[in-house]
């Protein structure tokens, strides 16, 4: 066989050989990159769960000023872009419920008032 013949055939098997590697640890690393991206979203909704969890404490606290302030972090926590059509829905039947009951403790508040009058 020629020499420059077997010399080519090596150059492109070689050639074609780190091709084939180059491409299969880009894709890998791109695999790798969307894993990475996909356990980062997760590790921040659970961090929105938890602050939920507080803010849902906060606002069925005693204390009307704890009721605010943990009406506000709902409120904030919906604009997330984190919480999506189902955690809306969440958060808007629970505000409503919360605004209920304080409603609802302020009237009582205002009937003793009356009542004691």
């Amino acid at each position: 066989m020629n020499p420059w013949l077997q010399a080519g055939l090596s150059l492109l098997v070689g050639l074609l050989t780190a091709g084939g590697a180059f491409v299969g640890v880009r894709h890998t690393v791109r695999g790798n990159d969307r894993a990475t991206e996909q356990r980062e979203l997760a590790a921040r909704r659970e961090e929105w769960w938890r602050r939920f969890t507080w803010a849902a404490e906060l606002a069925l606290a005693e204390s009307p000023a704890k009721r605010v302030t943990g009406l506000k972090l709902l409120t904030e926590l919906a604009q997330s872009d984190l919480a999506q059509h189902d955690e809306c829905v969440l958060l808007d039947v629970f505000q409503d419920r919360v605004l209920d009951t304080v409603l609802d403790d302020l009237s009582e508040r205002a009937e003793e008032g009356h009542q004691a009058s």
